[in-house]
């Protein structure tokens, strides 16, 4: 898995077609790994280049993450065939980018063909883009959606955590609880 730290003005050109995933990933719980698998598994069969689009933090958010990022890309590694783990950061220029600008970087940059994303998934300047904006720029056939299940969050393991119950993270999680923080 290459690895690039970058911010979105500077992603480099990618050579090969790809699957695309963007999320934060924090905790790298049940249903985060549903999808990475999901854009492995796409990528493999369609001869594309996998890739997950990763953030260095939360815009606007105070709350510390969960799984540091030498910690994130050491689990992808050990668990994932992942070709390529983009790692943005967030700056004004990021925060600033509209759904329109962050799709042309997807199909220029990234050349992407196929995306697979969660049921809540938003992006672009004041999270104007959603699921049904990527499906209209993609194509229907080529925007892969999860359902979220509100049982499984980030939010939920960082209340877990605060609570100190150890057996029920680790079951969200499906890892060993020494990952975290």
């Amino acid at each position: 898995m290459k690895v690039f730290k970058t911010d979105i003005n500077n992603i480099k050109q990618s050579e090969k077609k790809s699957c695309v995933t963007i999320g934060m990933f924090d905790a790298l719980h049940k249903y985060h790994k549903i999808i990475i698998k999901k854009t492995e598994l796409i990528a493999r069969e369609h001869n594309l280049e996998s890739v997950i689009i990763t953030f260095d933090h939360k815009p606007n958010k105070e709350s510390q993450t969960l799984l540091d990022e030498k910690k994130k890309i050491e689990f992808l590694k050990e668990n994932f065939k992942i070709d390529q783990l983009i790692i943005l950061n967030v700056d004004e220029s990021l925060i600033k980018t509209t759904r329109n600008e962050f799709v042309n970087i997807l199909k220029s940059k990234l050349k992407t063909l196929k995306l697979v994303e969660g049921s809540d998934f938003k992006f672009g300047f004041q999270k104007s883009g959603d699921i049904q904006y990527l499906k209209k720029s993609f194509g229907e056939e080529n925007v892969f959606v999860y359902q979220r299940n509100e049982n499984i969050s980030t939010s939920r393991i960082k209340e877990l955590v605060k609570e100190n119950k150890i057996d029920q993270i680790e079951d969200e999680l499906e890892v060993n609880i020494n990952l975290l923080k």
